[in-house]
């Protein structure tokens, strides 16, 4: 068996066994701390294929989703105003990575970042009303505290290490430390690259949240086939085709599965004591990014795309009810500002 064949054989290895982990395990799929390496991009040997979507180094960005329906699934309600509508959600992401230590074999860094992502309701229906009143307005913040360890073993070979410690939830200041918010994960890879056009590793991811502890294979491939054209993907989660206009300017586009989780609090009347609930959303959303170097270190991106809502749903924290939303898809854009280090900064 070539290298080539074995790289491809075990990519489709891991995207079987990934597959079907999701499916007999529904209620298991990824969080979103366990699906993210595809935008990492942490500096594995020297960075990454050649031509590949560079890095964030620090990021501001601003999201907005579409219009939709949300209604419970197991809705008793036969009238017309049971149904809740959904004007637009606004999400707004800001992190940096600093570096501790950049020697040749060895990099570590250290992450912040924080997001929020916010519900606006144009109309609220009868059912479910109080948990959807909840989210109305109420931004659901997520900071997030991260250490990137990468190892280079010889010039073709790399250890990849994430721990992360995220704190999810509608706490009314900007940050919050309490346990019930938080989530634990450490994401481990070990990678080949045995040309500058071609890299590919196997890992694993550990989480331990508000729902549930598990652990999930995944595999990386990129490669560039020439100087316009390669993929980017962790499979099964990222899959992207990459175009490059030129040196400072190329286009991703493919399908990502995306996630997010939270804990909240929902009012059931003006003087009842608040329930606590867990609200986790997951999509698939079919998209395009567009990068752009502007100056220096600074760089534009803008994403747009279409969101196939793959779960949504309140799980009561206490007795584990699950309340199941039916949601329809959803158009989006993203735009944002990054900053990352030229090739010449890292050593």
């Amino acid at each position: 068996m070539t290298f080539s064949n074995s790289a491809k054989y075990w990519g489709l290895l891991f995207f079987a066994l990934s597959s079907w982990q999701l499916k007999a395990q529904k209620i298991h799929s990824p969080d979103k701390d366990q699906v993210e390496l595809a935008k990492e991009k942490v500096t594995f040997c020297q960075p990454g294929v050649t031509n590949q979507s560079r890095g964030r180094g620090a990021l501001i960005e601003y999201g907005a989703i579409g219009g939709h329906n949300i209604l419970p699934e197991n809705s008793s309600s036969d009238g017309m105003n049971n149904s809740s509508r959904v004007s637009h959600i606004d999400q707004i992401t800001a992190k940096i990575k600093i570096p501790i230590i950049n020697a040749p074999s060895l990099k570590v860094l250290a992450g912040y970042e924080y997001s929020s992502e916010t519900y606006h309701f144009g109309e609220i229906g009868t059912d479910q009303s109080s948990l959807y009143q909840s989210l109305d307005g109420n931004p659901l913040r997520n900071n997030k505290y991260s250490l990137y360890i990468t190892k280079a073993f010889r010039e073709k070979f790399y250890g990849g290490l994430r721990l992360r410690t995220s704190y999810r939830g509608d706490y009314d200041q900007g940050m919050s430390f309490e346990s019930r918010y938080a989530t634990y994960s450490v994401l481990a890879v070990m990678g080949i690259k045995p040309r500058p056009g071609l890299e590919w590793g196997i890992g694993l991811t550990y989480s331990d949240n508000f729902f549930n502890r598990q652990i999930l294979p995944f595999a990386v491939y990129n490669r560039t086939f020439n100087e316009k054209w390669g993929i980017e993907t962790v499979l099964p989660v990222s899959v992207m085709a990459r175009y490059n206009f030129r040196k400072d300017r190329l286009i991703l586009f493919g399908a990502e599965y995306q996630s997010d989780s939270y804990a909240i609090d929902a009012l059931t009347g003006k003087s009842a004591q608040a329930t606590p609930y867990f609200f986790r959303h997951s999509e698939i959303a079919v998209k395009a990014s567009y990068d752009h170097h502007l100056y220096s270190w600074f760089w534009f991106n803008v994403e747009g795309g279409y969101q196939a809502p793959f779960r949504n749903q309140f799980v009561a924290s206490q007795g584990g009810q699950t309340i199941d939303n039916s949601v329809k898809g959803q158009p989006f854009f993203k735009v944002g500002l990054f900053i990352t280090p030229p090739k010449d900064c890292i050593k």
